[in-house]
């Protein structure tokens, strides 16, 4: 059950734009239900208060100035509490103890217009700050079904108890910068529409303590499965009956990954383990995340004939240079792969 009430205002003063909002959230899965927090001594209300504001100012005419700052809240959700489930060889626990997190998020940024000739188009330039409370991740460990005596040491007949698991990790820290370019009109003859876009993230625990922060690799304040460098780009040419597309994409290498994938199951019992790939959950992984620091382009490829007003041809070429990549351990992207497309409007 979610139930929600909410208040906007929007006011216009010549070249400036102020937005406000406030909003008020209760959620309720099975037996657990919202406690809203406000401050540590109003911490039990009946519904989760959040707020957001904004500011646009028009600088010139084709200049625009903004800043805002938003609150979340987001309850956990019936999978991450309660369901309980395998993925290929892996396991999904419930964690009926999840709670929800909290954070904020402050921008500010400038959009420039610009004109080239007939082609137009606009820059964006801004920088972020977001910070979390009580941070849901899944995390991957060994979930057994009773409490191990303390000084245990994993079995590889354990094996059936590794998986996933929601978990509230406390405090987190996302900042960086975002720069987009978008663009379209004509040189010469030909249609061109662009979008380029950049994303660089630092993501840290900033109460990161390295004798009890265990789970990712050691001593590195990174949060786990982030790519600091993210870049896209698109650029399509009209002309006539003919388009011809590129896109790229590239992601950096992924720092900060869970310890038990980078390493043997067996490491506590003698580290030696780490040479026997039979022993990993994912046998190889260390190997390619070594190959893999530079990071991964994928590029793409397309061009399309409009035959006539309702019949087009396409042939599309994704991963073009057949880069092997993956988005996480174990989530290897599909290879160079070929499409050929008739499109018919009806």
């Amino acid at each position: 059950k979610n139930t929600a009430g909410y208040l906007q205002l929007d006011k216009k003063i010549k070249r400036l734009t102020m937005s406000l909002g406030l909003r008020g959230e209760f959620y309720k899965v099975d037996t657990a239900f919202t406690r809203g927090y406000l401050t540590k001594k109003i911490n039990d209300l009946p519904f989760q208060p959040v707020a957001r504001a904004g500011l646009n100012y028009q600088l010139l005419e084709y200049t625009f100035l903004r800043a805002s700052f938003g609150q979340g809240y987001r309850f956990p959700s019936v999978a991450e509490k309660y369901i309980s489930t395998n993925v290929s060889s892996l396991r999904i626990y419930e964690n009926p103890s999840l709670q929800p997190e909290r954070g904020w998020s402050a921008e500010i940024g400038v959009k420039q217009g610009f004109s080239l000739g007939k082609f137009k188009g606009f820059l964006d330039v801004a920088g972020f700050w977001t910070e979390y409370h009580n941070m849901v991740e899944f995390v991957f460990d060994f979930y057994f079904p009773e409490p191990k005596p303390q000084g245990y040491v994993v079995q590889l007949t354990d094996r059936e108890y590794a998986g996933f698991k929601s978990q509230n990790l406390g405090r987190a820290q996302i900042k960086g910068i975002d720069i987009s370019l978008t663009g379209g009109g004509k040189i010469g003859p030909v249609n061109v529409a662009l979008f380029s876009g950049y994303t660089y993230i630092d993501p840290i625990n900033p109460d990161y303590n390295p004798t009890k922060d265990t789970l990712g690799l050691p001593y590195l304040n990174v949060l786990k499965y982030r790519n600091r460098h993210l870049f896209k780009n698109d650029i399509q040419f009209d002309y006539k009956f003919v388009s011809i597309g590129f896109s790229t994409r590239y992601q950096s290498y992924m720092e900060n990954i869970d310890k038990k994938f980078n390493e043997s199951l067996l490491h506590d019992l003698l580290p030696e383990f780490d040479q026997i790939p039979s022993t990993y959950v994912l046998p190889g992984l260390p190997e390619y995340r070594e190959k893999d620091k530079a990071g991964s382009w994928v590029h793409d490829f397309r061009i399309g004939f409009q035959v006539s007003k309702v019949v087009k041809l396409s042939y599309i070429c994704n991963n073009v240079a057949n880069e092997e990549y993956s988005s996480r351990p174990g989530d290897v992207r599909p290879p160079r792969t070929h499409v050929l497309q008739l499109m018919i409007k009806l």
